[in-house]
């Protein structure tokens, strides 16, 4: 591959290109999410208020089941693994986008709806149930999403260039590094799912009544 060629393409500038799109894309997933939970029709929110309150209970009493790690690792990195695939493909560039949106979307609903369901003073609980683990989990998403941008957006560039492509040249050694950090850090995040999250909501539902 011509060296000059890859100089100009500046990766550096994609990844942050694709960070801050994919970011746009977010907060706005963030506030449909968020509108979209203050419209649920009255048999949706009983249904919502039902299946969490049991849950909250089952977890202030001690008898709520954690899921297996493999099944809290899939939920919690399903969109962290299609992420990484992107990257490998011509339609990163595009989708990668739409995914942030989604991303934002089921985040900020799954809050929103819950606020709505038990009312603001109850946002503490809202936070330890879906948002101590993202504090974690979305940097990690981020940071893949903004190099698979780069890679998706460079191969495909290449590909019309040039026709032929080297894949350490796209997923170098930082590119691999960065993507196993951020997989010990959504484990991380997967055990704090499992083992800090239920205590916490647990002392947070007993502290608020």
């Amino acid at each position: 591959m011509n060296r000059k060629l890859l100089r100009n393409e500046r990766p550096g500038q994609r990844e942050f290109f694709g960070f801050f799109l994919c970011l746009i894309f977010f907060v706005a997933g963030v506030v449909v999410g968020t509108l979209s939970a203050g419209n649920l029709p009255d048999s949706e929110i009983r249904a919502l208020e039902s299946s969490m309150a049991g849950r909250i209970g089952q977890i202030a009493d001690g008898t709520y089941v954690a899921p297996r790690f493999l099944s809290a690792f899939w939920s919690l990195g399903n969109y962290h693994l299609l992420v990484l695939f992107l990257g490998f493909s011509l339609l990163g560039a595009f989708v990668l986008p739409l995914l942030s949106a989604v991303r934002g979307f089921y985040l900020s609903f799954s809050i929103a709806a819950f606020i709505q369901v038990f009312g603001v003073g109850d946002w503490p609980v809202a936070f330890s149930l879906f948002g101590v683990s993202s504090i974690i989990a979305i940097p990690c998403f981020f940071l893949l999403a903004s190099q698979a941008f780069a890679a998706s957006t460079q191969l495909g560039r290449t590909l019309m260039k040039s026709g032929n492509i080297q894949a350490k040249t796209l997923y170098n050694s930082h590119y691999i590094m960065r993507t196993v950090l951020c997989f010990l850090g959504l484990m991380a995040a997967v055990l704090i799912e499992l083992y800090v999250t239920p205590s916490l909501v647990a002392w947070v539902s007993v502290a608020l009544k």
